[in-house]
């Protein structure tokens, strides 16, 4: 009798491993590849679950190179206009009482300045770039950062694709020396003359990333009112008249 069942258990491993054998022959790479995906979302979300949580994502893509503390004093001006401003509590998505800012920096040099580089023996790298170009494109296509400070060049080559939004829905009229209905040069603005903002290029045009259609159907990057928020920071921003002496 225990001789039978012994048998009975033995055959039903060797039925198990036999199926288990067949599944992994038909099927090994859709495991494979399944439990890849898997181990991705993992660590997706687990990223997205410790992120530090920002009242405002900032993106320069220009010439000028952002070492740490010049990307601290803009970091510092930013802030500095909105706690300043009869509505501060409009940009302060995290309502903790502070503006925090994730400001994100990349070099990008202009056609006409990469000229006037050869032309002076200074060098730069080419490809790298290339690389800042399509990086700024695909970040501009997700539409995480709201606040965008570009290079001149850069927004005339960008501006026809229809990413940035107008003065009129951004802050409800178009302000005074503004390039056109979407950016407006920093030159034009008293920002200008604070600390951060005065160590970038005069041209560089301030505009604002519309609402994209990745965040219309993700709120994991950006929800409705974090959106509203960074609003109402880029029209403090606009709209900062500098302080009296």
């Amino acid at each position: 009798m225990k001789e039978e069942r012994y048998q009975d258990s033995g055959a039903a491993q060797g039925a198990w491993k036999k199926s288990l054998e067949n599944f992994w022959y038909y099927y090994k790479w859709h495991t494979i590849v399944g439990l890849f995906v898997v181990f991705c979302l993992i660590v997706i979300f687990g990223q997205m679950a410790g992120k530090t949580p920002y009242d405002a994502h900032v993106m320069y893509t220009g010439p000028l190179y952002f070492d740490r503390e010049t990307a601290q004093s803009v970091v510092d001006s930013i802030a500095e206009v909105s706690e300043g401003s009869n509505n501060a509590s409009a940009a302060d998505y995290t309502g903790d009482g502070t503006l925090s800012v994730n400001l994100n920096a990349s070099v990008y040099i202009s056609p006409a300045l990469a000229e006037a580089y050869k032309e002076a023996g200074i060098h730069y790298d080419h490809l790298q770039n290339v690389s800042t170009q399509s990086d700024f494109a695909n970040m501009l296509m997700i539409g995480e950062y709201v606040i965008l400070l570009i290079d001149r060049s850069l927004y005339d080559e960008t501006v026809g694709v229809g990413a940035f939004l107008t003065w009129e829905d951004a802050i409800g009229y178009t302000p005074e020396g503004a390039i056109d209905d979407y950016g407006i040069e920093l030159s034009s603005l008293p920002i200008s003359e604070m600390n951060g903002f005065r160590q970038l290029p005069e041209d560089t045009v301030l505009c604002c990333r519309a609402k994209s259609y990745i965040n219309k159907f993700n709120d994991k990057v950006q929800n409705a009112e974090m959106y509203r928020s960074q609003l109402a920071l880029f029209k403090q921003l606009v709209e900062y008249k500098g302080t009296e002496n």
